[in-house]
């Protein structure tokens, strides 16, 4: 009878410490509207007629799309450690709306999907040449960057969503994962440095993320680029769809053996691809340059099957707009125009204060962390709900190290797109960003401490 006992209790250690699989699942789908869609990124795409409606089938204040350069696409990650599952999405597109990730979701539940929507996080590219008319927020329609909703549209997007994260899901088999942060420069520009007293050409951020995703032999299922870099290689002219220079990329790297090539964008509120970068479009010579930087960081990472994960994610409310109106901001001058126009409101503070409800824009992001601990090294992947310039980007790296990260993942333009995000000290010295950046001069703040929420409940 003890022996029975013991080996009973022998079995049932046994059988408790076997190691669960690591499991990936990736996916790919063409998300490419129709012809005719507004291409969502530029206001000078309005027709003549604006702000009077001038309609089309697909379009309200904005020029309609004339065909497509290149395919637009939604890529889906699942990674699954056996305890926790975690989900990224990644669409070529101006940005992340909560509206149409939320809808997306529930279509892909309703079919069985299996991963917490709060642990599904999803990262809009920021090309400036991606469909428009598929979020609701009339701040962005009436701008107009977006154009009015069409809900054909923005179901055409969530169903290619939600069968992008279906097919992940089916695509599950076991796997390895690696990550690492690398330098890169040269490809980029700050864009304030003309606006700014405190920024240079050169003030960018090198940071270049990359993550490895292999099957069980070793070969390439995706690697995931994160990096900051503006989709404005095309401009406003162009009426053509496409991934502008970080699809690109990822045509480049799709044929280097990457696997299914996904983009999370940065802190890249003030950051643009520099000329040399954009040359040559639609064959951007700066995108085989970015290229073998991604891949040459993927053959220095260190592979495993030995992953964990913990993720954290919370709403936090806004509350109303804080938009302050100057000629600072909206004209970008502090003296001269008709009559001095400027110099005079300089001096008496001229000024206007919007406070808009969430009609108008988004106002309870869903902020996001993801905690990676793979060979001894911790690195998180935060989550910020629209544009970071680069030096809130800072901040908020340092904030993660404080914590004990050895790497910082900053996932920019992710679950909610909620305009630009400036410093104080940016906000002050106006100009566009200055002025959609919504809450006033403590929407960085906010942002930074939302950041801080989710990362600190996940900090090793």
């Amino acid at each position: 009878m003890a022996r029975a006992v013991a080996s009973l209790i022998t079995f049932l250690t046994t059988t408790v410490s076997i190691a669960v699989a690591l499991r990936v699942g990736v996916s790919k789908v063409n998300a490419t509207l129709p012809t005719g869609v507004p291409l969502a990124g530029y206001s000078a795409r309005k027709t003549h007629r604006w702000p009077l409606l001038d309609e089309t089938e697909y379009t309200t204040w904005m020029l309609p799309s004339t065909g497509h350069l290149e395919p637009t696409w939604v890529k889906v990650l699942i990674i699954d450690t056996g305890e926790v599952q975690s989900c990224f999405i990644t669409i070529d597109a101006i940005g992340s709306d909560g509206t149409l990730a939320q809808l997306a979701y529930n279509m892909a539940a309703a079919k069985g999907f299996k991963v917490p929507f709060e642990n599904v996080a999803m990262f809009g590219s920021h090309s400036h040449s991606g469909p428009g008319a598929i979020t609701p927020e009339m701040l962005w329609a009436l701008a107009p960057a977006t154009d009015l909703l069409i809900p054909e549209l923005q179901n055409m997007m969530a169903t290619s969503v939600a069968n992008a994260m279906l097919e992940a899901q089916e695509n599950m088999q076991e796997g390895s994962v690696g990550m690492g942060i690398f330098q890169l420069t040269g490809v980029t520009r700050n864009r304030r440095a003309d606006v700014s007293p405190y920024l240079h050409e050169d003030d960018i951020d090198p940071n270049l993320g990359v993550i490895g995703v292999n099957d069980a032999n070793g070969k390439p299922l995706a690697t995931v680029w994160n990096y900051a870099i503006h989709g404005t290689c095309w401009g406003p002219s162009q009426l053509l769809s496409n991934g502008d220079i970080m699809g690109g990329v990822n045509g480049v790297l799709e044929t280097m053996n990457s696997g299914v090539a996904m983009f999370i964008n940065g802190d890249a509120g003030d950051i643009a691809p520099s000329g040399d970068t954009c040359n040559g479009k639609p064959q951007f010579k700066g995108a085989p340059v970015i290229a073998d930087a991604v891949m040459g960081a993927r053959s220095n990472l260190t592979m495993s099957t030995n992953v964990s994960i913990s993720t954290a994610a919370q709403v936090i409310p806004f509350g109303r707009t804080d938009i302050n109106l100057t000629l600072a901001r909206v004209e970008n001058c502090t003296k001269g125009g008709p009559l001095d126009i400027c110099g005079i409101c300089e001096v008496l503070n001229c000024e206007e204060n919007l406070h808009l409800n969430e009609a108008w824009v988004e106002q309870n992001p869903k902020f996001g962390s993801f905690a990676f601990h793979i060979n001894g090294i911790n690195t998180i992947l935060v989550t910020i709900p629209g544009e970071a310039l680069s030096d809130l980007g800072t901040e908020i790296r340092n904030d993660m190290l404080q914590l004990k990260f050895d790497n910082v993942f900053l996932g920019g333009y992710s679950n909610n797109h909620m305009g630009y995000f400036a410093t104080l000290k940016e906000y002050d010295v106006g100009g566009y960003e200055s002025l959609l950046t919504f809450w006033g001069p403590d929407t960085a703040e906010k942002i930074r401490s939302g950041c801080n929420v989710v990362a600190k409940k996940v900090a090793p």
